[in-house]
């Protein structure tokens, strides 16, 4: 936002303009839709198609059980759809149908650092006004993935370099689970483990050695994902286990990483604060995440839609990056077979370094051990400076923004330890990582890149449902919409956040709208909606995050409070529902009794709320302007205004105490 001479934000007509800048965004949203073609503008328009019920059951097998006659038949099946496809491509056609029933591809292979994918369309493009459908209504993808082998990644259908193609009504599935899950028999507190017996289906390798991150996800045996134990407790290590062994009878050992999460399975407190969502006992389920996969990967590609796609494989879920996007998912649900259990080893869904963002229209995403959904670019640090010229250090993930970047495409430098804003310039050309501005580079020296124009700007969201998922909805890039949305049972949160590593970009204009948080983040002092523009140090130091909108969304328990705001600035929070905020972790924690707002704002500058409501079943209260109300916590935030109320400045919570306040506005 730039101000006029002499007018700044804490200035009367300064706040005019910073609204103003607001009401822009509002604008954004209203041509959000701009980048779809006409065809994915009429399947948006299209009334929504229903969703399977969360039927889940892991003692049973994970899909249908072919004999190896019948997979041999499917593999001679899989065969001929490439080729059909190809030559109704040739010929000009608008549509192919693949006709109904069971075909099976094998694993993706490599020709050097080149992935194969085992159905991939490549080149295929049509110009909007002439897309291309490929029907496969009825039809099942079957893949043969290696459990054994435990590699690094497994990717199914591919669709690299195409434009303006449509794949609708495919079922995409493995067959088998790919993650170790099974129903817990036993539990030697003693010996900090667990004994599970797999689910049907399930490998575990001889000399398994877990991956990297050796993550568990405990679950109840209708599949509900246990909230509470995604973190023990603030300050203490995540679900981590530390090998599984063989016990007896087909049955395994899986040991945990910290003792302390059995002490806190077996705290009263614990147990009377989240009932059995806080609790693990013989009959429940637990998952070990060691791989993941992108069951449909979009690459350098724009304008797929995805209409109906059922994606049903185990180690992950879809992915775009790269390209100008503008990707519609439509009708879509990812996760378990009903009647099955499938944890997805991987994200949900991803989208990076895109340069439209996806739109997901009535998508459906189930048991992720990762983000439940992503929107971000890429960092790249600099490597060395000369005259016009940058070098960035060499980064295999920067590789789908290189191949699409354009000349008078935007950097955004910032320092790479303190997050101070360096600066903008725009691309003239490049060589790979090798850069050529439009100005001197040299104030850069210190800094890291972000790409603007690759961070999925434009994404929407809407009319979504998301359950028992392990972790966040991840927004790292702007503008963007999540509109209409339910989120129940979720380990971490709905997050804006920087980043400050590999992956990241600055959201701005972001709009939340009419969704529904219920038991997100529940663990103690967890928040469901977090934002924040965070440096190396993790501290406020970034360019704030602008222009948040964050307005009728519903919040129904969470383990601090349903907002936690820091670094953000001219922004609204309006008639939102908060009910019993921070109820579970007063009753399993009483001690932290002091952090109870609702809403907390830290180094936050004009924001305006209005109309938030909160509902406390243990202590009644009304919003008024006092940081330490049950409504509303402030930290270091300047320009508030509460329900039509201009609020006095309030300094950071370790500066010293003033000797008299400031007037409002300074």
């Amino acid at each position: 936002m730039t101000f006029p001479p002499n007018q700044s934000r804490d200035h009367p007509v300064g706040r005019l303009f910073a609204w103003l800048g607001v009401l822009c965004l509002w604008l954004v949203g209203a041509h959000a839709h701009d980048q779809l073609s006409p065809l994915q503008r009429a399947i948006m328009a299209a009334p929504p198609a229903p969703i399977p019920a969360a039927t889940f059951r892991f003692d049973a097998p994970a899909g249908p059980q072919f004999t190896e006659a019948e997979k041999e038949v499917q593999r001679e099946r899989g065969k001929g759809v490439l080729p059909l496809v190809l030559e109704a491509f040739r010929r000009g056609q608008a549509e192919v149908r693949i006709p109904p029933g069971d075909y099976r591809f094998g694993q993706e292979r490599y020709l050097g650092n080149r992935a194969l994918f085992p159905l991939g369309f490549e080149d295929l493009q049509r110009d909007p006004e002439h897309p291309f459908v490929i029907d496969a209504t009825g039809a099942t993808f079957w893949f043969d993935l290696d459990d054994r082998q435990m590699p690094p990644g497994h990717r199914c259908l591919g669709f690299r370099n195409c434009r303006n193609l449509v794949l609708r009504g495919a079922t995409i599935d493995r067959g088998t689970r790919g993650c170790i899950e099974g129903r817990i028999t036993r539990i030697d507190r003693a010996g900090n483990r667990f004994e599970i017996q797999p689910s049907p289906g399930v490998v575990v390798p001889a000399t398994y050695k877990g991956g990297d991150e050796q993550r568990l996800l405990p679950f109840k045996a209708d599949g509900r994902f246990c909230v509470a134990l995604y973190d023990l407790q603030a300050g203490v290590r995540k679900l981590r286990y530390k090998d599984i062994t063989p016990s007896a009878e087909g049955r395994y050992w899986v040991t945990m990483v910290d003792p302390e999460l059995m002490e806190r399975l077996h705290d009263p407190a614990w147990a009377k604060a989240y009932s059995d969502l806080g609790v693990l006992q013989v009959g429940d389920g637990l998952s070990c995440l060691y791989t993941s996969a992108g069951a449909v990967v979009l690459e350098d590609s724009a304008n797929i839609t995805l209409h109906g796609v059922s994606v049903y494989v185990a180690k992950g879920g879809p992915s775009e990056s790269g390209g100008d996007g503008a990707h519609l998912w439509k009708d879509c649900y990812f996760g378990p077979r009903p009647g099955t259990s499938q944890w997805k080893g991987a994200d949900g869904f991803l989208c990076r370094s895109t340069r439209h963002g996806a739109t997901l229209d009535n998508v459906t995403i189930r048991h992720t051990a990762d983000d439940l959904q992503n929107f971000h670019g890429i960092w790249a640090k600099v490597q060395s400076v000369s005259g016009r010229e940058v070098t960035l250090e060499p980064n295999p993930s920067l590789r789908p923004t290189l191949d699409n970047a354009r000349p008078g495409d935007r950097l955004r430098f910032i320092h790479r330890r303190t997050g101070v804003l360096l600066g903008e310039a725009k691309l003239v050309a490049h060589q790979g990582g090798r850069l050529t501005l439009d100005r001197e580079a040299t104030p850069f020296a210190e800094g890291q890149a972000s790409w603007p124009e690759h961070e999925c700007a434009g994404w929407v969201v809407q009319n979504c449902r998301w359950e028992d998922n392990f972790q966040r909805f991840l927004i790292m890039s702007g503008p963007g919409t999540v509109r209409g949305c339910t989120f129940v049972r979720m380990g971490s949160n709905l997050s804006l956040n920087t980043g400050m590593g590999l992956v990241g970009g600055i959201p701005s204009d972001i709009r939340i709208l009419d969704n529904t948080f219920v038991d997100v983040n529940t663990r103690p002092h967890g928040a469901a909606i977090d934002a924040f523009a965070h440096n190396a140090q993790g501290q406020p130091g970034m360019p704030p995050i602008e222009r948040l909108i964050i307005t009728g969304n519903t919040f129904v328990r969470s383990g601090g409070p349903a907002l936690r705001l820091i670094g953000i600035t001219e922004s609204r929070i309006e008639h939102n529902r908060i009910e019993s905020p921070v109820q579970a972790t007063l009753l399993a924690l009483p001690q932290d009794a002091g952090k109870r707002q609702a809403i907390q704002l830290r180094t936050a500058r004009s924001i305006q709320l209005s109309g938030n409501t909160l509902i406390d079943p243990v202590q009644a209260t009304t919003a008024d302007s006092n940081s330490r109300s049950r409504m509303l916590g402030l930290d270091d935030a300047r320009q508030i205004t509460l329900d039509g109320e201009s609020l006095s400045p309030v300094p950071p919570a370790n500066a010293k105490p003033r000797t008299s306040t400031p007037p409002v506005g300074k």
